[in-house]
């Protein structure tokens, strides 16, 4: 029993850091975006690095942004190139 008493520490330091750990979520990677390039419509730029607003826009009715090149729209309108 006394034995049991004098691990009571060590175990719940054991405890404590697998809760720390199992607590500590990973933040996602930001998902990739694509553009259709203005200048050639059957090409794909990745916009992910860029600022929607500053460096482009998506405005109007359409198709602006993709998951992939020939993905899954995420977002919609005409991708321009904001000067």
């Amino acid at each position: 029993m006394k034995s049991l008493k004098n691990l009571l520490p060590a175990l719940g330091l054991v405890f404590g850091a697998t809760l720390a750990m199992a607590m500590n979520f990973a933040n996602p990677l930001p998902a990739e975006q694509y553009a259709r390039d203005p200048d050639d419509p059957m090409e794909f730029i990745n916009v992910t690095e860029l600022t929607l607003g500053v460096d482009y826009t998506c405005s109007d009715d359409g198709e602006c942004l993709y998951d992939a090149p020939n993905g899954t729209v995420i977002e919609s309108g005409t991708f321009a190139w904001k000067p």
